[in-house]
């Protein structure tokens, strides 16, 4: 095991500096007659057989990367037999014929007991992949079913790559180009031997296929797409709304109505007399409703939005286009005045395509595509090309090459194995419902099985069954508040009126939805880290729970939540509320350790399963115990803007450590040019100490200075603030240089002054020995703090309904509700405040039970929200 893991160590250190070659380290393969075996990493190993003796070298679309570090292995080659051995694995070939079960065979260790793979057994605990879309998906009914993974409870997975078609350099611009195999009986296996290992296993999966590049942040933002005939104008007057609302915005989608939807035309007719019907290929803007393109996307640049337009290619190239002369000139068509074919893989197509159909938009200010590819899943002049796959590597390439200083990234679907080189996805075409919500968490993590990790779904669900008559704005606020924990963030629908997107038509809910846009916006430094993981390891942000417990068997059977990054637990609430509670259920297993619960406050002991019950307004995530999250200020408007404060949640319950990743957010020299920033928080006694260290790295634009705000929730307040040795006062309106009290969270907040980035911080909250040895005291109540904002109106509504307008709500109820507004007064006398909500809270429902100016209906409320907590 030990040299398993000094193995693995080595692998892990030279990662990032390797570059793709498919061309092995001749050290690593051993060839046997008609067989080669390529050893990898200790727990990968590639097997080849081929009738002809001749094996493959070039790339293929899966695999790009076979020059790996040589790991410790051996070999004991015999006239019969070939025996491969690593740390891991132990390989028996009997030479001669191609693989079968009779002459191959790979033994490893599966929980310290022997396991065995030979080919053609079947896999039923594969922990599948994902599928190329959800288009017509009602839960978990899919039309395109779900592909094998690369994780296993069996212990191995294998990819067979015998038909993978090649990915073969040339001295083209585009420096490779797709190709079919060689002719011939071949075979192309990789193993995958890692047991429950699974990170490890999408590690080398990174190592071999290629890393999954980083888009910019703000794809990470909120993007606007709805398939309506919006015209420039109405864009604007949305945009106006959106901001007016303080929802913030990053991405403008333009779906297929910004172009002209021409259909077929009768022979000799002109343009006019086309049939004006549905066509979903187009390249001529429809000025009707843009007048002005150019002035359209100068607009979208002056208002910080990143467009992108929709395309759906397959109709190829038509004579009414505006770009067709071009095209058919720079292409060579001889059928003047015909339509040309779509054939994205014929190189010379597809260099006219991007330099004179889409490369004049993008030079006018087109940010990328919407890749909208829905019809025949291969090539019809490349044999068992995948469409989208080719489709995904030429418009990713085609982004590297326009703006080689820009990350290039695309919008499309999944292609297959090696579709993770070019993110980002959408899923599809869901219905509108609560079983789509709740398979949603499976489907997006299990796509990390395949380092798919960047799926984007329509929020709120694209389409509805035809006997929904309107939106359920509950599902759609839920929908949202799922939508915060995935890796892209964008509402849509079709063309139907049933359908809104508007969160301002929703007057009753429209703050709930602001507030799961904007709680994005907080977390984006938290995700943006999780980006840059997914880079260097291949993890992907949204991970199945077994990941981290691969032998806890609840791990398997809890598809509604996954991890979102390293110290989050997310999950979705899929079931309307309880109209007489106003509460919604939300099962949760919680692995081992402690897990505080962000929306209400309360901290959960795991190795435990638990039914627990939220409000519409509560999003529901938890934290790890000693988490330290980092988030943006409110301030922050989009994800394009340098943002010199940083906001740090230390989560209680434990020590906890923090490797904050910063870079420029657009270009691509993030595999160099970044920045880390360590941070730790450790209880000492009766003092927390949280250390920053100074930053290492730089990047072009990284500022000198910042400023921080370092907020503790769920702990008393302190007798004291020391940053760097210097006692900062308190204030109740603080500013830089002090602190404050947010009773709601019951947490100090220290406002830290601007600091140069090269320099050390400490900052200390000196305690008292009750602030310490009560602090789990404090759990659960922000919960019932903040419900009690609503519940406040109600009570007052209530009592009004029953001709009480007048009567001042019962003390016991104000004693609980006021209490945290106490505090923001008076934090020193917190303890005195606390006492006395305890004890009003206990004498509260044997009040209310009493009122005669009360329905039954709001006291039930009142006891299971109030009452339910802690």
């Amino acid at each position: 095991m030990k040299r398993i893991l000094l193995s693995l160590l080595a692998l892990w250190c030279m990662l990032p500096a390797l570059a793709d070659n498919p061309l092995a380290d001749e050290r690593a393969v051993v060839t046997s007659g008609n067989a080669r075996f390529t050893v990898l990493t200790p727990q990968l190993v590639r097997m080849e057989w081929s009738a002809d003796g001749r094996f493959e070298d070039r790339a293929t679309l899966t695999f790009v990367n076979r020059r790996t570090p040589v790991p410790d292995f051996k070999v004991r080659d015999t006239k019969t037999r070939l025996t491969i051995t690593t740390p891991a694995l132990k390989l028996t070939y009997l030479k001669g014929e191609r693989f079968s079960d009779a002459n191959l065979r790979v033994e490893f260790l599966l929980n310290g007991r022997k396991a065995v793979w030979t080919p053609g057994m079947e896999d039923p605990e594969n922990l599948m992949g994902t599928s190329r879309t959800l288009d017509g998906a009602d839960g978990a009914r899919l039309k395109d079913p779900m592909e094998p993974g690369l994780v296993s409870r069996s212990g191995w997975a294998v990819v067979d790559d015998s038909r993978r078609h090649l990915l073969a350099a040339d001295d083209s611009a585009w420096g490779e180009w797709v190709e079919a195999r060689p002719a011939g009986e071949r075979q192309d296996l990789y193993l995958f031997a890692h047991g429950h290992d699974y990170k490890q296993a999408l590690s080398d999966y990174a190592l071999v296929a290629g890393r999954a590049p980083m888009p910019p942040r703000y794809t990470l933002g909120y993007w606007w797409s709805r398939y309506w005939q919006y015209s420039d104008n109405e864009f604007r007057d949305l945009v106006a709304k959106l901001k007016s609302v303080d929802i913030p915005i990053d991405v403008l989608i333009v779906d297929m109505d910004w172009h002209e939807t021409w259909g077929l035309r009768r022979k000799d007719s002109p343009k006019d007399e086309y049939d004006q019907r549905i066509g979903w290929t187009g390249y001529t803007w429809q000025k009707e409703l843009f007048p002005s393109p150019a002035n359209f996307l100068e607009w979208t640049e002056t208002e910080q939005l990143k467009v992108a337009l929709n395309l759906h290619p397959a109709s190829g190239i038509q004579p009414y286009e505006a770009v067709y002369d071009d095209f058919v000139s720079a292409y060579g068509w001889q059928e003047k005045g015909k339509s040309v074919p779509f054939a994205i893989d014929d190189r010379k197509w597809a260099d006219a395509y991007f330099d004179t159909v889409l490369g004049p938009m993008e030079r006018d200010g087109v940010d990328f595509w919407w890749l909208d590819w829905q019809q025949w899943k291969e090539s019809k002049f490349t044999p068992g090309l995948s469409n989208t796959f080719w489709l995904n590597h030429t418009f990713f390439r085609h982004a590297e090459r326009q703006h080689p200083a820009q990350r290039p990234f695309i919008y499309h679907r999944w292609g297959g194995l090696g579709s993770h080189r070019y993110p980002l996805a959408f899923s599809g075409d869901t219905y509108a419902t609560w079983a789509t919500l709740a398979y949603l968490p499976y489907f997006t993590a299990t796509a990390s099985n395949v380092n798919y990790g960047y799926w984007g779904h329509d929020i709120g669900g694209h389409m509805f069954h035809r006997e929904q008559q309107h939106t359920d704005p509950e599902l759609y606020t839920r929908w949202l508040q799922y939508g915060v924990f995935t890796p892209i963030f964008k509402t849509h629908s079709t063309k139907d009126p049933r359908i809104e997107r508007y969160p301002w038509l929703f007057p009753d809910h429209l703050f709930l939805m602001r507030d799961a846009i904007r709680l994005r916006y907080t977390l984006a430094p938290y995700i943006y880290n999780a980006v840059r993981e997914n880079y260097d390891t291949g993890i992907g942000m949204c991970r199945p729970m077994y990941y981290d417990w691969p032998e806890e068997e609840q791990a398997y059977n809890a598809p509604e939540q996954f991890l979102f990054g390293d110290d989050l637990l997310a999950t979705a609430v899929t079931e309307p509320v309880d109209r007489t509670t106003g509460l919604a259920r939300r099962t949760v297993w919680f692995p081992e350790g402690q897990w505080y619960d962000c929306a209400t406050g309360a901290m959960y002991t795991g190795d435990t399963v638990r039914t627990l019950r939220y409000t519409l307004a509560e999003n529901p995530y938890y934290a790890r115990a000693g988490a330290i999250i980092p988030m943006n200020p409110p301030t922050v408007g989009n994800l394009q803007q340098r943002c010199d404060t940083l906001v740090l949640t230390f989560i209680p319950g434990a020590d906890g450590r923090l490797r904050h990743y910063e870079d420029d957010g657009t270009s691509r020299a993030y595999s160099t040019a970044y920045a880390t920033t360590q941070v730790t928080k450790r209880q000492e006694g009766n003092t927390l100490r949280v250390r920053i260290e100074p930053r290492e790295g730089t990047y072009e634009g990284a500022s000198a200075s910042r400023s921080w705000e370092l907020r503790f929730p769920a702990t008393f307040p302190p007798q004291k603030v020391l940053v760097d040795g210097r006692e900062y006062p308190y204030a109740r309106f603080p500013k830089a240089g002090q602190w404050t009290y947010d009773a709601y969270t019951l947490a100090p907040v220290v406002h830290v002054a601007e600091a140069p980035c090269d320099r050390a911080l400490e900052v200390e909250l000196v305690l008292d020995d009750h602030a310490v040895a009560h602090q789990s005291d404090l759990y659960g109540k922000s919960g019932v703090f903040k419900r009690c904002m609503d519940l406040t109106v109600e009570f007052k509504t209530e009592q009004g309904r029953f001709g009480e307008t007048y009567l001042m709500l019962p003390k016991e109820y104000l004693s609980v509700s006021q209490c945290p507004n106490f505090i923001l007064e008076a934090p020193q006398r917190i303890r005195e405040f606390l006492a006395a909500y305890d004890r009003n809270r206990a004498a509260l429902f044997e009040k209310t039970d009493a009122m005669t100016i009360i329905g039954p209906e709001f006291k039930e409320r009142l006891r299971a929200q109030i009452g339910g907590l802690e």
